[in-house]
C-alpha cells in the first residue's frame, strides 16, 4: 500500500496578504479541500488485515497529513484576520455568482469533504486502537478542532450579517457550517480520547474501548 500526499497539494500555500480577495478566499478553502480528500483517498484502503507496521505508518501518516490541514487552515486564518469585511454582492461574472455565494459554496464543499473524512478516520478507530498509536491522532485531533474554530469565525467576521442573510437562503449557512464542523471534529476527537483494549482475536474481536 502506498501512502503520500501529492507534492503540488503539500507545497502550495495561501497567499499571507495583509488583505485577502474574494478570489484568493476560495483558493484557500478549495485547497483545504483537496487535501482533506487526498488524505481520505489514502487513508480508506486501511482494513483489519493490514499488517502491525503499516497502521503505524498509516497513522504517521494521517498525522502529518492533518498538521498540513492545520498549517494551510492557519495561513488562511491569518490572511482573513486581516481582511476587512467585503463586498460579497460584487458579481463574480465569470461564474454569474456573487462573491459571497461562491465563498460559501466553496465552504459548503469543503464541509462536505471534511466530514468524509472524519468519519472514515472514525471509522478506522479500531486498528489503530488495536496497535496503540491512537494518542498521537487524538493530539491532532484537538489541535484540528481549534484551528477550525478559529477559521470559522475569522471567515464570518469578512462576511457582513446582511450580505449573509441574502446569500444563505439559496447555499446555507456559514454558521451552520461551523456547527457541522463542530460536531464532526468533536465526535471524531471524542472517538480517539477513549481508552482501549487490544484484542488477543483481533480482527475477530474487535479491541474493546471506552471514554476516559
Amino acid at each position: 500500500m502506498k501512502f503520500f500526499i501529492a507534492a503540488t497539494l503539500a507545497t502550495l500555500a495561501v497567499p499571507t496578504l495583509a488583505q485577502l480577495t474574494p478570489a484568493q478566499i476560495v483558493a484557500g478553502i478549495n485547497l483545504v479541500s483537496n487535501i482533506s480528500q487526498n488524505t481520505n483517498d489514502v487513508l480508506s484502503p486501511l482494513s483489519t488485515s493490514t499488517d502491525g507496521a503499516t497502521v503505524s505508518s498509516m497513522s504517521q501518516t494521517l498525522v502529518n497529513n492533518f498538521n498540513t490541514i492545520i498549517n494551510t487552515v492557519g495561513t488562511l486564518t491569518t490572511g482573513l484576520e486581516g481582511t476587512p469585511p467585503i463586498d460579497v454582492t460584487e458579481a463574480d461574472h465569470s461564474r454569474r455568482q456573487t462573491a459571497g455565494a461562491t465563498i460559501v459554496a466553496a465552504l459548503d464543499n469543503f464541509v462536505a469533504v471534511h466530514q468524509a473524512l472524519l468519519a472514515t478516520v472514525i471509522g478506522k478507530h479500531s486498528i489503530f486502537a488495536q496497535f496503540q498509536v491512537t494518542a498521537p491522532i487524538a493530539a491532532v485531533l484537538r489541535s484540528l478542532e481549534a484551528q477550525i474554530d478559529s477559521f470559522a469565525f475569522a471567515l464570518i467576521n469578512v462576511i457582513p450579517q446582511e450580505a449573509r442573510r441574502a446569500i444563505e437562503p439559496q447555499l446555507g449557512t456559514v454558521t451552520s457550517d461551523k456547527t457541522a464542523l463542530d460536531t464532526a471534529v468533536g465526535n471524531t476527537v471524542t472517538t480517539y480520547n477513549e481508552v482501549c483494549v487490544p484484542s488477543p482475536l483481533y480482527p475477530i474481536i474487535l479491541p474493546v474501548c471506552s471514554s476516559s
